[in-house]
């Protein structure tokens, strides 16, 4: 393959999580795919990012591929939906994930606990919930570093409710609620380090505010990252994070919004204000937007919409936050208006936006220039 002069990171959540295990297999695999189905895969044909994190993809919890993916590249995304040209993801990385993962001690003195949040990140089945990585270009497969087994104690100054979970749970409980990664993307002679995860989100929780807390610290151990801190230890054992040369973009639905929503906001501005952090996409005149978000009415902004909204509910919750030494082109936040010819693909039957026919997120993007 030809060398680019441009590359477009992206992230995009899907909310494909089944009730079951194998239910999102079942879907890529049935001889008429659903609207939703056909609609994620003409919208990453529209916008053809040539590297995508797509959260909510459920897959083995244990890490790879039990058919879903690969029916979604081969069966969807190679072939044209709604006219759009297919596109080919060669390159895939399916992480292992913390979601329907359960402790082997016990979680906490209440006697109400479902299942799903006795697991190390919540979830009906390991594998709920997980996240992926598609790719245009080679991962280097070898290099790729983890941190799902970071436990939520080594974090300093960690937030751990010490009241709601037993001390055998606040030992064993991993940090990551599904996966923190930095995976190796070679373009060329160019290697740049895509770092993932999807935090929980900040609440479904009670006055411990366990959720919140635990949002705040992956968010916290995601900067611990940048800084190449010496207290982050990998899945191998390696200390450190990523050094001050390597180039880089953060991409995942983090679940916080720096100014509105139940977030911890000192932190998502912690790491949207970090000096590593390309500032004009992270708060300036390149942050990601779309006009139509601004159409939209939410309930806690006074009635108006935000620009930089990519979720339904007005907030910026996705992220793709390339390092400062990285050279930003353009960005955007797909949500197409009602006159657009691409709102079809945000819209039911009925021609009305639902996020069964897509999702309650919309995908965000980011071009870079490669030297």
């Amino acid at each position: 393959m030809t060398t680019p002069s441009t590359l477009r990171f992206a992230q995009f959540n899907l909310s494909l999580a089944g009730r079951k295990v194998g239910d999102i297999k079942s879907q890529m695999l049935a001889p008429t795919p659903s609207r939703q189905i056909k609609n994620l895969a003409a919208t990453l044909q529209r916008l053809r990012p040539d590297v995508v994190v797509l959260c909510e993809f459920d897959h083995l919890g244990d890490g790879g591929d039990d058919g879903a993916l690969a029916a979604f590249c081969e069966r969807h995304l190679a072939e044209p939906q709604h006219g759009e040209t297919p596109i080919d993801y060669p390159y895939r990385y399916l992480p292992a994930t913390n979601t329907g993962l359960k402790l082997t001690v016990p979680v906490s003195e209440n006697k109400r606990l479902s299942d799903a949040q006795q697991c190390h990140g919540f979830g009906d089945y390991h594998g709920q919930f997980g996240f992926v990585i598609l790719s245009r270009y080679p991962i280097e497969d070898a290099a790729i570093r983890t941190w799902q087994h970071f436990a939520w104690h080594q974090l300093p100054h960690h937030q751990i409710p010490a009241e709601y979970y037993t001390e055998q749970a606040q030992q064993a409980l991993r940090l990551a609620s599904k996966n923190l990664v930095s995976v190796p993307i070679l373009v060329g002679d160019e290697r740049i380090q895509v770092v993932a995860c999807h935090p929980t989100p900040p609440v479904f929780d009670g006055p411990e505010k366990r959720n919140w807390r635990r949002n705040s610290d992956e968010i916290h151990q995601l900067i611990g990252l940048l800084d190449n801190a010496d207290w982050l230890v990998d899945d191998k054992g390696a200390h450190g994070g990523l050094s001050s040369e390597t180039p880089f973009v953060v991409i995942g639905d983090l679940n916080a919004d720096p100014s509105y929503g139940d977030g911890d906001k000192q932190a998502i501005g912690a790491l949207l204000h970090h000096p590593r952090v390309h500032p004009e996409v992270a708060v300036g005149t390149l942050v990601p937007k779309s006009e139509a978000a601004q159409s939209h009415a939410f309930r806690f902004i006074d009635g108006k919409g935000r620009a930089i909204a990519t979720h339904n509910g007005g907030l910026r919750l996705d992220y793709v936050l390339p390092s400062r030494d990285l050279a930003v082109l353009a960005s955007s936040v797909f949500w197409p208006g009602s006159n657009d010819a691409d709102y079809p693909l945000i819209c039911d039957k009925n021609g009305q936006e639902h996020a069964r026919a897509h999702s309650d997120h919309r995908l965000v993007w980011v071009d870079v220039a490669l030297s």
